[in-house]
C-alpha cells in the first residue's frame, strides 16, 4: 500500500510531466484592419506562420499585397492565386489611397502597360478586381481620378494605376530622313509597302517573306525601298540586314532572268512574225519567222507582252513581240489553241495563308495542264514564272491576238471564314462559255471530290475582255484546311491539272 509521501511525489511528477508535454500557446492571432503593404525585399510566401513551413512561392520586391489577418509577426496575404503567410519584417505599410470624388477629363491619350496590371472597379487598390491586363497592352484614357486612369479592356471598364502606364508617342510622318550607304535587307515576314513613313498611310502592295530589298534612305524606322514597279516605305522592324546580293533573289515583279530559254513562234498558218532591229513596232524589219520557228531568248527579261530580244536558229539577232511566242511547240497542222491564264503573279500574290500563295499554286497547275494539252492542242500561257505580273488587260489582249478556241483563267479562292470550301466556275458571255464552265465544274467535283459550289455569272475584267469562250475557275479555298491540304499537294495538283485538261478537251 503506497504511503502518503509516495502519492504526493507521484502527483508532483505528473504535474511536471503535464507542464513539459503541453504545447505553448501560439503567439496571439488576430484580424486587423485591411491594409495594403509593399514588399521591401524578395519575400517567401509560406503555407503557415513559421519559417520551417512549406514555401509556396517568392513575392518580388516592390509588390503590393493586402492583409487583414496576422499571427505574431506573420501576415496572411494572397499573391498569384496562392494564399499563405509572409514575415512582417519585409513589409511596409502603404498610405491608404481614398477614392477621389472628383476626376479630370483630358484629351484622349494612348498608353502602354509597363507590367501586368489589375483593372479595378473604382479608383482604389482595395476595390474589386475585374481582370488583369497583360504587360505591353495599349490602352486609351480620357479621364482620371488622382493617379487612377479610367480605361476599357475586353468589354470591361474600370480604373488602373497610372504608375504602370507609359504614354505612347504620337507617330507622325517625319519631315526629314537619313541617307546612308545602299544596303540589302531580307524581309522577315510578309511586309506592307506603304506610300509614306506611317502605318496609317495607303498600302501599295505586300512584299512576301524572305525577299531581298535595297534601301539607302529612312525616316524614323521606315525604310524607303522599291519593289515590283512600286516605291514606298516599309517598317524596319521586319527587315534584317543581309550580305546577299539583291540580284540573287529578284524582287517580285522585276525582270526575272529568262535568257537562254527556247521558245517557239506561235502565229496562224500562212502568217509570220516580224524580226525587228529594235524593241519597237516601228523599228526596221530584218526578217520574218514562220509558225513553229525556234528562237532563244537573249535578254534577261521574262514577259508575255511587249518586245523581247532573241536569237534565231540561223544565228540572227533581233526583237520580236512576246505575245507570239510560246514555250510549247505548235503543230504544223491545224489544231485548236488554248490559252491558260495562271492568275495573279509578281507583286500580286493572290490569296495567301501561312506563307502559301495562290500565285505559286496556280502556276504549278497551269504548267501541268499545258504539258498534258500540248500533245493534242496548241497552248499559250499568259505568264510562265511567278516573278511576272501581266495586267488583266494584257491577259485578254494576249488571247485576242490569236485565234483562241478556249481561254481558262486559273485561280484559288479564300474567305474570312474557314468553313467555306469547294470549287466554283464563272462565265461572262455565250453558251460556249457556260458549257465550258459546267464541264470544268463537273470534272473538278467528280475527279477530286470537291464540294460543288456551282457555276455563276461573273462580271470579271479578264472574262469581259476576252473574245474566246472563257471561264475563270476557282480550284478551292486556301482558307479551308481540307482544301488547302489538297492544293499544296503535288499529287493533288496533278489531279487538278488532269481534271482541267479533260474538261477543256471535252469542250473543244
Amino acid at each position: 500500500m503506497p504511503t502518503k509521501t509516495s502519492v504526493l511525489i507521484a502527483s508532483i511528477a505528473s504535474a511536471v510531466l503535464f507542464t513539459v508535454a503541453a504545447p505553448t500557446p501560439e503567439a496571439s492571432a488576430a484580424s486587423i484592419t485591411k491594409a495594403t503593404y509593399q514588399t521591401t525585399d524578395a519575400l517567401n510566401l509560406r503555407a503557415s506562420a513559421t519559417t520551417s513551413s512549406k514555401k509556396l512561392l517568392t513575392i518580388p520586391k516592390g509588390k503590393s499585397v493586402v492583409s487583414s489577418y496576422k499571427t505574431g509577426n506573420w501576415y496572411k496575404v494572397s499573391y498569384s492565386s496562392k494564399t499563405g503567410y509572409v514575415s512582417g519584417s519585409y513589409l511596409k505599410k502603404k498610405a491608404a489611397v481614398k477614392a477621389s470624388t472628383v476626376g479630370t477629363s483630358f484629351t484622349k491619350t494612348n498608353y502602354t502597360t509597363t507590367d501586368s496590371l489589375s483593372l479595378r472597379k473604382s479608383d482604389s487598390a482595395a476595390s474589386t478586381k475585374l481582370l488583369t491586363i497583360p504587360k505591353g497592352t495599349t490602352l486609351s484614357s480620357s479621364y482620371k481620378k488622382g493617379s487612377w486612369y479610367k480605361v476599357s479592356y475586353k468589354s470591361k471598364t474600370g480604373y488602373v494605376a497610372g504608375s504602370y502606364l507609359k504614354k505612347k508617342a504620337v507617330v507622325t510622318a517625319s519631315a526629314t530622313g537619313t541617307t546612308f550607304a545602299k544596303t540589302n535587307y531580307i524581309t522577315l515576314d510578309a511586309l506592307n509597302l506603304r506610300t509614306s513613313n506611317s502605318a496609317t498611310s495607303a498600302k501599295l502592295l505586300t512584299i512576301p517573306k524572305g525577299k531581298i530589298v535595297t534601301s539607302s534612305y529612312r525616316k524614323d524606322n521606315w525604310y524607303q525601298v522599291s519593289y515590283g514597279s512600286k516605291k514606298g516605305y516599309v517598317s524596319g522592324s521586319y527587315l534584317k540586314k543581309t550580305t546577299s546580293s539583291s540580284a540573287s533573289l529578284p524582287p517580285v515583279g522585276s525582270a526575272a532572268d529568262y535568257s537562254g530559254t527556247t521558245m517557239y513562234v506561235l502565229v496562224p498558218f500562212n502568217d509570220s512574225l516580224t524580226l525587228r532591229s529594235g524593241a519597237s513596232s516601228i523599228s526596221p524589219s530584218i526578217g520574218t519567222l514562220p509558225r513553229g520557228s525556234v528562237v532563244t531568248v537573249t535578254n534577261a527579261l521574262h514577259k508575255t507582252k511587249g518586245f523581247v530580244a532573241v536569237k534565231t536558229s540561223d544565228g540572227r539577232y533581233g526583237y520580236v513581240e512576246a505575245t507570239y511566242l510560246s514555250l510549247f511547240q505548235p503543230s504544223m497542222s491545224a489544231r485548236p489553241l488554248v490559252v491558260l491564264d495562271p492568275g495573279h503573279g509578281g507583286h500580286d500574290v493572290g490569296a495567301a495563308r501561312y506563307g502559301i500563295y495562290e500565285r505559286d499554286i496556280v502556276m504549278s497547275v497551269a504548267k501541268l495542264v499545258a504539258e498534258r494539252l500540248s500533245k493534242t492542242v496548241d497552248v499559250k500561257l499568259t505568264r510562265y514564272t511567278n516573278d511576272y505580273y501581266p495586267s488583266l488587260t494584257d491577259r485578254s489582249v494576249i488571247s485576242n491576238a490569236h485565234k483562241t478556241n478556249i481561254f481558262v483563267s486559273i485561280h484559288i479562292n479564300a474567305a474570312s471564314s474557314t468553313s467555306a470550301y469547294g470549287a466554283e466556275n464563272f462565265y461572262y458571255r455565250g453558251n460556249a462559255s457556260v458549257a465550258l464552265s459546267r464541264n470544268l465544274q463537273n470534272n473538278l467535283v467528280n475527279s477530286i471530290g470537291l464540294r460543288d459550289r456551282g457555276i455563276k455569272f461573273g462580271n470579271l475584267a479578264v472574262l469581259r475582255g476576252t473574245n474566246a469562250p472563257a471561264t475563270l475557275t476557282e480550284l478551292g479555298f486556301l482558307s479551308n484546311a481540307n482544301d488547302r491540304a489538297k492544293l499544296v499537294s503535288p499529287s493533288y495538283q496533278q489531279r487538278y491539272a488532269d481534271a482541267v485538261a479533260n474538261a477543256i478537251l471535252s469542250s473543244l
